[in-house]
């Protein structure tokens, strides 16, 4: 506020169009991070009526007062209109990209989605039935909301098909699974275990059914997903960044970004050819996707840099999560052509999100992190405390 109000008011209006720019970009960060504009327009009131008072407090001339004033009721409506109108071309765009990727995260890869997810709740399932056979401690297995299933649910399918009826049913299921039937199974007599056994399964079949009705009404596309490396491309980054910054809001649940770059990516295209590059980057892309879980967002950013948004973690464990991606990285051979094997090495820059409402800082963080690695030789990992 401080800066904004220095920037409004000095003598030297050298370049008005900065000052333009500085409206446009304060409207925009107000329509990523959600503040409404009655909001702003109440604030600037207020800072309006504190102004007048101070100013009145410190011109002893009665003209004087009003002149000044004046000035700055103009300076901050100037101010607020140009912020009003990239707050609203931004507020549409958001919204535009918000329906895109509902649209793209019903259709894409349903049938593999499909038997994926089907499988990941079975073998909850199957797990916890095996532990309560040998007697196991049944607490000891994650709750469901927190296994592979879970996590892919309630950070992609919860967000994909809001407003459908079928997602109220498994959300109820799922935390009568979590917050009541495990525990019957855990601390009470055979006779209660057994009902409580018996109820996980048939919320296990109903949430199989429902699930299965809603995905049923989907069709496949193809929009957001980068052509080569078949991860989602950058189209849909501020949703999901904006959705996962909502969830942890709500919970205590946390997320990292980690910002992957393929070291000395240049030499490769140089000495084997682009096609060798080709082959390289959907190699990496393979390990990414195949090493984070069902909940967790893998994005190609351009060029030989990717982004993964690693859901429900912490400091450590983004960090053992990234160190372990860049020794799987360095262990694989990369084939660069029908008989060219190569070595190849990533950099990987990590940084929680701190709470602040704008993606852009975490993910300057991030940047700022991987910058690090790089300067520091590369094939490390850094990470970039909030």
């Amino acid at each position: 506020m401080r800066r904004w109000l220095s920037a409004m008011f000095s003598v030297e209006h050298a370049d008005f169009e900065a000052l333009v720019d500085l409206q446009e970009k304060v409207g925009q960060v107000h329509a990523r991070i959600d503040i409404p504009v009655n909001l702003v327009l109440s604030g600037a009131r207020q800072l309006k009526q504190s102004l007048y008072e101070q100013i009145n407090a410190s011109f002893k001339s009665p003209l004087s007062p009003g002149d000044a004033s004046v000035y700055v009721s103009d300076h901050i409506d100037m101010g607020m209109e140009i912020m009003s109108h990239a707050y609203s071309v931004a507020s549409d765009r958001n919204a535009r990209t918000e329906e895109a990727y509902k649209l793209f995260s019903l259709t894409q890869n349903i049938g593999d989605e499909r038997e994926r997810q089907r499988s990941a709740l079975l073998s909850w399932e199957n797990a916890l039935m095996f532990s309560v056979a040998v007697q196991q401690n049944v607490s000891q297995l994650p709750k469901l909301a927190n296994s592979e299933f879970g996590l892919w649910y309630f950070h992609k399918a919860c967000h994909a098909f809001e407003g459908a009826p079928e997602i109220i049913t498994i959300s109820r299921n799922i935390h009568q699974v979590d917050n009541e039937w495990l525990d019957a199974l855990a601390q009470s007599t055979t006779t209660e275990s057994m009902k409580a056994l018996s109820n996980i399964r048939d919320a296990t079949r109903t949430i199989l059914m429902l699930l299965e009705d809603v995905l049923k009404r989907a069709s496949s596309l193809e929009a957001g997903r980068d052509s080569l490396t078949r991860l989602l491309n950058r189209k849909f980054l501020s949703v999901v960044l904006s959705r996962e910054i909502e969830l942890a809001r709500h919970s205590e649940k946390c997320f990292a970004l980690l910002m992957v770059d393929i070291d000395h990516f240049k030499s490769i295209n140089d000495n084997y050819g682009h096609d060798a590059g080709d082959n390289v980057l959907q190699q990496v892309a393979s390990i990414l996707d195949r090493s984070t879980r069902g909940g967790d967002y893998v994005f190609r950013m351009g060029g030989e840099e990717f982004l993964i948004i690693l859901v429900d973690t912490d400091q450590d464990g983004s960090r053992l999560f990234a160190e372990r991606l860049r020794q799987t990285v360095a262990k694989e051979p990369m084939l660069a052509a029908a008989d060219t094997l190569i070595k190849v090495t990533v950099s990987v820059g990590v940084t929680m999100h701190d709470g602040y409402p704008d993606y852009q800082r975490s993910m300057q963080r991030a940047d700022q992190a991987l910058y690090q690695a790089k300067r520091s030789g590369r094939d490390r990992v850094v990470v970039q405390m909030g």
